[in-house]
């Protein structure tokens, strides 16, 4: 019952995104729409807030988990399309709530199938702190991304994804490029 009233509400919230701004939407335009009460309201959530925040876990971070043996590629081409099957929700919540604050909502769950993904990968001969920081690094610049993806209302087919994903593993793979920019900073030089 918890659930459903839940996704009840949840659902009412992004129909009337389509027709508001977040920060227009009240609790009694809500509350009107789904015949509720305000205190069956305030017994799920605490704000409008917490309804995109429930959202993101049950709409977005359910649907992105990666299958046990998928590829970085197909996982990320996965996750474009879960965005663009409810694209209007998500470019109304990145254009109207600050990254900064955003970013929390959708690290953890893209962090975790990015681990997950790493330590699958038989070229991963690292240390647990270095898988950590590879996973950082990626799950920020990937939600960033993703963001920037949507707020500038952007399309790639899913093959243009696949593509890009295989071409920035394939530079990540030849380490002569990352090699070279450390050892020409270790050259001697000559001044003067």
């Amino acid at each position: 019952m918890c659930y459903a009233t839940k996704r009840k509400i949840a659902d009412c919230v992004k129909q009337l995104m389509r027709k508001k701004e977040i920060r227009k939407i009240t609790i009694q335009d809500i509350m009107d729409a789904t015949g509720m009460s305000r205190q069956s309201f305030y017994y799920h959530f605490k704000d409008i807030y917490d309804v995109l925040e429930w959202v993101e876990c049950n709409d977005f971070a359910k649907r992105i988990s990666c299958e046990q043996n998928q590829t970085l590629e197909s996982w990320v081409v996965h996750t474009f399309r879960v965005l663009d099957e409810e694209r209007p929700f998500f470019e109304r919540v990145v254009s109207e709530i600050e990254w900064p604050k955003l970013l929390p909502i959708i690290e953890e769950p893209i962090r975790e199938q990015i681990c997950s993904i790493l330590k699958r990968y038989e070229k991963v001969h690292a240390s647990g702190a270095n898988i950590d920081f590879c996973a950082n690094f990626l799950t920020t610049s990937y939600c960033y991304y993703l963001m920037d993806y949507v707020y500038h209302k952007k399309r790639r087919s899913d093959q243009e994804i696949a593509h890009d994903v295989q071409s920035f593993l394939s530079m990540l793979d030849t380490r002569t490029v990352l090699r070279s920019v450390s050892q020409a900073s270790q050259e001697p030089r000559m001044v003067g």
